[in-house]
């Protein structure tokens, strides 16, 4: 070979070395007069070495290796490196880690003799090494996760029949590839009996019946719920599953208590039916009642007054004694008639059923004050209304509500002052109603009506009496009444899931509050 072509051949090899992307270092040896060895210095670098450390090549060739590298003798490397210059041996070590210097990563170093010195080749492995470690981490993060999880988690791999086109065999059986503890406990079964046996070498003929429906989801790749009773375990478990690469995967919750739950809700359930139905009874009971008492027991009352009526008309001459019990008879035979007429009032509200429709309380409000005109227009009152929303409930239980709130307001109002009565309207929270009123039923938001008087009023101690049946205030020989119509309104409006409350100031008026689900 002449020199043109060794020099050809030289700048070849040079170009390759140069463009290739593992770093190269030639390092010569540096030894005393005697020949023994002291350190290496750079003879040569290539571009990709000199960019994993950081340099441009020139700023590297003649620096010696302990003085550019700190960690020359911790790292061991430079009797790596010693060691192949003495014995001729080529070298590799994989995986080094290096930080330090500028350098951080891990690399594959390749060290061979040349002459007096060393040819190094290394590689940068870091990006690969940190996918690894990152899924290291993410594989003992997950591998944690499965098992604090309080459900079982198991996972299979298809064992397949050899073939020898290698085209993939039937299935023929599953192995266990994972499991967490929560597994072990729920089966009450060791890891080495898991991992020691099969799929049809584990489970029992009822078991082995499903392998071909756990075959399918694996060919497919269906996913899967099923709720089983395993008699082995006395336990309800529900099975979540679907394929996983060539198997599939299977989450287990112990559903024993809820199943339990759920049949006892079934016998709860199937005594709350057999309770309405008494109930139902109960109240078809109580409507015949209260069709009785409204045409029975009404009837012999009329008659006492129809009959006093006559007497009346025949006492002329009579007594004034006579003629006063006659009077009291007829006015006790009306409070009887009344009384009769509120307690059926009261028992209709309480055996009806909520009819959930929407209802206009500004025309339910409207009706009641058409109603009261007479009564309204004999007390000079003025009556101020506000817009009303419209609610779900029951027209007529509704009306029932306003005819007694402003009805009470028209009764129980001062002699000397002109009767003013406002109803007014507000949305508010839940959160914003006074501590005091429960409602049977939660809600969000409520609507606060009030129906505010400037009336005789009351003191509040007796606040928890007004609402209760045949609770009364003042004599009859004040103010005409059953004391039935407040417990009337508290009726409604619990049917309706609200409450009312009352704020009052004797002989400065009432307001009486009522609050509806919005």
């Amino acid at each position: 070979m002449d020199a043109s072509s060794s020099a050809g051949q030289a700048q070849l090899f040079e170009y390759i070395i140069n463009s290739n992307q593992t770093g190269v270092c030639v390092f010569d040896a540096v030894r005393d007069a005697d020949g023994t060895f002291l350190d290496f210095y750079f003879r040569y670098i290539n571009p990709a070495g000199a960019a994993i450390l950081g340099k441009h090549p020139e700023k590297l060739i003649g620096v010696s290796y302990r003085a550019y590298f700190s960690q020359a003798e911790s790292s061991g490397l430079l009797a790596f490196y010693r060691n192949v210059l003495e014995s001729g041996q080529p070298a590799r070590l994989l995986e080094v880690p290096y930080f330090a210097d500028g350098v951080r990563g891990w690399f594959d170093i390749n060290v061979v003799k040349y002459q007096d010195a060393v040819v190094v080749s290394f590689i940068d492995i870091s990006v690969l090494k940190r996918t690894q470690i990152s899924e290291r981490k993410q594989a003992t993060f997950f591998n944690q996760l499965l098992q604090t999880t309080p459900n079982a988690v198991i996972a299979y791999e298809s064992i397949r029949q050899p073939t020898t086109d290698g085209t993939p065999g039937a299935i023929v059986d599953f192995k266990t590839v994972f499991f967490n503890t929560m597994y072990e406990r729920i089966f009450k079964i060791p890891a080495s009996a898991i991992y020691g046996q099969t799929f049809r070498d584990r489970f029992d003929a009822e078991e082995k019946l499903l392998f071909d429906y756990y075959k399918g989801v694996v060919e497919r790749g269906e996913s899967f719920q099923r709720e089983r009773y395993y008699s082995s375990i006395d336990k309800w478990l529900l099975l979540l599953g679907e394929k996983l690469h060539d198997g599939f995967l299977v989450i287990i919750s112990d559903v024993t208590e809820q199943k339990k739950a759920s049949l006892s809700q079934q016998q709860l359930t199937e005594a709350l039916q057999t309770a309405n139905q008494e109930l139902l009874r109960s109240n078809e009971n109580l409507q015949q009642f209260a069709y009785v008492a409204s045409h029975d027991l009404q009837e012999p009352l009329r008659k006492i007054q129809q009959f006093g009526d006559l007497l009346k008309a025949r006492t002329a001459g009579a007594s004034e004694e006579a003629v006063g019990y006659l009077e009291r008879m007829q006015l006790a035979a009306g409070r009887m008639s009344t009384l009769i007429k509120d307690l059926l009032s009261y028992a209709r509200i309480s055996t009806r059923q909520d009819e959930n429709q929407p209802v206009s309380l500004a025309q339910v409000v409207g009706n009641v004050l058409d109603d009261l005109q007479v009564s309204i227009t004999e007390a000079q009152a003025t009556v101020q209304v506000d817009a009303l929303p419209t609610v779900t409930g029951d027209a007529i239980q509704l009306g029932q509500l306003f005819q007694n709130l402003i009805g009470n307001a028209l009764k129980f109002r001062r002699a000397d002052t002109a009767l003013h009565i406002y109803v007014q309207c507000r949305l508010i929270a839940a959160a914003a109603m006074p501590k005091t009123v429960r409602t049977p039923r939660q809600a969000a938001d409520y609507y606060q009506v009030d129906v505010i008087d400037n009336g005789i009023g009351f003191e509040e101690k007796y606040l928890d009496r007004i609402f209760q049946v045949f609770q009364r205030l003042h004599s009859r020989s004040e103010f005409s009444g059953t004391g039935i119509g407040l417990a009337i309104c508290e009726k409604v409006v619990a049917n309706h899931g609200g409450a009312i409350t009352a704020a009052s100031l004797l002989d400065q008026g009432t307001t009486f509050s009522v609050y509806l689900p919005a």
